[in-house]
């Protein structure tokens, strides 16, 4: 294969870095697992803290009614931007890896363009659908003539958006999970900044979603670029094998389900929508941005693991793959565990940051967090049905998701607005769930859970116990300080408590590698530890 492959694999997948050579392939997975999901995590722990940011600029400058416009808009493009991405992007993540695997440069060539010119044309048309359509739907729909003119100009991001999914899930596959970090934090920043700058000149919402589509398309050429340095792109296009029906048969069910999925995501924004309550789909997307936090180190963990259970399972590793199943959950459990008793109990005075009209959505915002919780719970089993050739299993929970979830959207939404809103998603969550972890053991014998998992509960109950003691205290500060020093309080007793009751065998496989890469870094010895490992 070429220069760039061949330096970032071999047979067998990726080249272990020096300091990793000591440890058996079996910890090497565990060891892949956090080094991949700790640059994620902090890339998505960047983004968010630039989102939250963002949320607030934008409540402030906007309030909750153009807010519910502006959300409502993008809403309605990513789901038709779904439309576009055929699943490609799971598609990318699964062949790309396999190819880079097999250093089948011809196969890897051919999965690239497919992934590229399919979402890239169909986002083209499908955007000239909704600029045609965007009076009708607004005025009928919606019965808000003014959202037109707002629904054209987000259309434009519409192939931007499907190509951004397939760009991800293609350096994805490659496993340098520090390119999609980059190419998220210059998009959310570049958003915020535009953003600011654009509704502060006079442009209002127009402004904001003309920063959104500018910082979508700086993002597609960074990630271009990306793909471009793990895999030259400047080569004839004829040298390619394009597997597009073998890819297809993957994907489509894996796009059935993406798309039912991103509808179910969001019927409860477009049915706030036309009912009417603009100013509470302002208020559900602050709350549903806010409760993403308890999801971000889950979602880094999914992104390095999903290359990973395919190339395990494409080997036949089920020892290696049930390890890395369990201990992607447990460490989802870990870090969502504080975050959800921090929003549980300051979500009055996190969401008045934002603004007074948009305390009403604590009980929702509580109720949202647990969702998350919930499903960082159950791991990565989603994934681990997906990448083990069960796509149209995935596409079959996805449906049951959708009935469920549509069907308690419109029990709850017109009586309970937001809160109703946060419940149908979080009892569908909890039902879907149940049924994946259900469905791994049944076809693979594998099962996420041991008594470890017992130590973080003891802790949060711990930290719980503390903060909760001390809250009346907080409440004379603004809101602001309330939620820093309570978070500081409530992370410092949970912490230490998780390592007073000590750290199990794979926490301390990562801790000593962390500390081999330290002593390498520093030049530490050269006799065992990080010397012996860099040779």
């Amino acid at each position: 294969m070429g220069d760039c492959v061949a330096n970032t694999t071999s047979g067998t997948g990726p080249v272990p870095e020096a300091e990793d050579v000591a440890f058996p392939a079996s910890d090497r997975d565990v060891i892949t697992t956090a080094k991949g999901g700790g640059i994620a995590f902090a890339g998505n722990l960047a983004v968010y803290a630039i989102r939250f940011v963002f949320g607030v600029v934008m409540a402030r400058l906007l309030g909750a009614d153009l807010l519910g416009l502006y959300s409502l808009s993008l809403t309605v493009v990513s789901v038709v931007g779904v439309l576009a991405s055929l699943g490609l992007s799971a598609g990318m993540a699964r062949y790309v890896s396999i190819a880079v695997g097999e250093r089948d440069e011809v196969r890897l060539w051919g999965t690239i363009q497919v992934g590229i010119a399919l979402p890239g044309l169909i986002g083209s048309l499908l955007a000239v659908g909704v600029f045609v359509l965007a009076g009708p739907l607004s005025v009928r729909f919606f019965e808000r003539p003014d959202m037109a003119a707002v629904l054209r100009l987000a259309s434009w991001g519409i192939p931007l958006l499907s190509l951004l999914a397939v760009l991800e899930g293609i350096v994805q596959g490659f496993k340098r999970l520090e390119y999609i970090v980059y190419e998220t934090v210059s998009m959310n920043s570049l958003k915020l900044l535009l953003s600011a700058l654009l509704i502060w000149v006079g442009l209002g919402v127009m402004g904001a979603v003309a920063a959104h589509v500018v910082a979508q398309g700086v993002a597609v050429v960074l990630l271009i670029y990306f793909v471009h340095r793990l895999f030259p792109l400047n080569r004839p296009w004829a040298l390619a094998r394009r597997r597009v029906w073998e890819t297809l048969r993957f994907t489509l069910p894996l796009y059935f389900s993406q798309l039912l999925r991103r509808f179910s995501g969001s019927i409860e924004t477009l049915i706030l929508g036309a009912l009417g309550v603009m100013s509470g789909v302002g208020i559900y997307a602050t709350v549903l941005n806010l409760s993403s936090i308890g999801i971000m180190f889950h979602n880094a963990l999914q992104k390095i693991a999903v290359p990973m259970i395919s190339d395990l399972h494409h080997r036949g590793k089920f020892g290696q793959l049930q390890r890395v199943y369990r201990t992607t959950t447990k460490w989802g459990l870990l870090f969502n565990l504080p975050i959800f008793l921090i929003i549980a109990i300051f979500a009055d005075p996190l969401l008045a940051i934002f603004g007074d009209d948009f305390v009403a959505g604590a009980t929702g915002l509580t109720i949202l967090a647990f969702s998350t919780l919930f499903n960082a719970s159950t791991g990565v089993c989603g994934s681990v049905i997906t990448m083990t050739g069960h796509s149209r299993l995935t596409f079959v929970n996805s449906l049951i998701y959708l009935g469920v979830n549509v069907l308690l959207d419109l029990l709850f939404i017109p009586r309970w607005g937001v809160m109703g809103a946060a419940i149908a998603v979080t009892l569908s969550g909890v039902l879907i769930n149940t049924l994946r972890v259900a469905q791994v053991w049944t076809l693979l014998r594998l099962w996420p859970y041991d008594a470890s998992f017992l130590k973080p509960v003891a802790a949060g109950l711990t930290a719980v116990a503390v903060t909760g003691l001390t809250k009346r205290w907080l409440l004379p500060l603004p809101a602001i300080l309330q939620v820093v020093l309570g978070t500081l309080l409530l992370v410092g007793v949970y912490v230490v408590v998780i390592i007073s009751l000590r750290l199990s065998a794979e926490d301390r496989l990562v801790l000593d590698r962390l500390l081999v890469r330290f002593r390498s870094v520093s030049g530490g010895g050269s006799g065992g530890g990080g010397g012996s490992t860099s040779q």
